[in-house]
């Protein structure tokens, strides 16, 4: 079938509408439902977040899931910020494409492939910081912001982990270090931040730390990343307290102790 031929096309199973190519909400959300009772995180929060992802994906870039830790192999730290560090890792697995119905079980794409592992200080509490830039992510599901596939936890630490979308070329400020962009490709990649930025500003989310470090590159594509500091538009930030951030890249309203305009 055409890709586009599914538009209009009942479920050959429920009967209802498709809501994505090779694609069922109903029949989808019930695959997952029969699941539940086969893993859990340990934290109620978690799994419900993760549960309630799954009960309403219209499409498969949409799913969420819990993956224990030994899913992963050839794990490499990469990077370490003020609030976790990042690793890259090999997924045994892969992403979630549509349901087989005669192995009775998710038919999967990118086996073997890397993502990236971002696990947050102190998580194994889950604390708000955590629940904001799972939420965020979720919530920004576009090809200018980093994919979010699932949660999973360091067995050792205890601390939740974000299984991210892995960029092969790092962010944009080592990109630089070892590359130069022609005038085509920077504006190529200006118009993909702007177009991740609109996403971010359509949800009434602000990102407060934008920066060439959250700008990542993933061959010819660029999109942004990091969004634990990202927070409602009219978020009150006049707090200097709260202030967090690269300081050159911190909006001067802010350093007054204004919010952001």
């Amino acid at each position: 079938m055409n890709p586009l031929e599914w538009f209009g096309k009942g479920c050959s199973v429920c009967g209802g509408k498709k809501t994505g190519f090779n694609w069922c909400r109903t029949c989808s959300a019930k695959h997952f439902e029969q699941n539940f009772k086969t893993w859990t995180s340990g934290n109620e929060v978690i799994d419900k977040f993760i549960q309630d992802a799954q009960l309403s994906a219209g499409e498969n870039f949409e799913v969420l899931e819990w993956v224990p830790y030994e899913r992963f192999y050839d794990v490499e730290f990469i990077a370490k910020g003020g609030f976790g560090q990042v690793y890259k890792a090999k997924w045994t697995d892969g992403l979630i494409h549509k349901w087989d119905d005669k192995k009775k079980d998710w038919e999967r794409l990118c086996a073997d492939n890397f993502v990236a592992l971002k696990c947050l200080n102190n998580s194994e509490h889950v604390t708000f910081e955590f629940i904001n830039e799972i939420t965020c992510q979720k919530k920004l599901n576009s090809g200018f912001i980093t994919k979010l596939y699932g949660l999973t936890q360091h067995p050792e630490t205890k601390n939740y982990m974000m299984i991210l979308e892995y960029a092969e070329n790092g962010s944009l400020r080592n990109y630089l270090d070892d590359n130069a962009l022609n005038w085509e490709n920077k504006i190529r990649n200006i118009h993909y931040i702007a177009l991740g930025l609109d996403e971010i500003h359509k949800n009434r989310l602000i990102h407060r730390d934008l920066h060439i470090g959250n700008i990542l590159m993933n061959n010819n594509s660029t999109c942004i990343t990091d969004l634990g500091l990202c927070r409602p538009a009219d978020h009150d930030a006049s707090d200097k307290k709260s202030i967090y951030g690269v300081t050159q890249y911190i909006a001067p309203e802010v350093l007054r102790g204004k919010n952001y305009t």
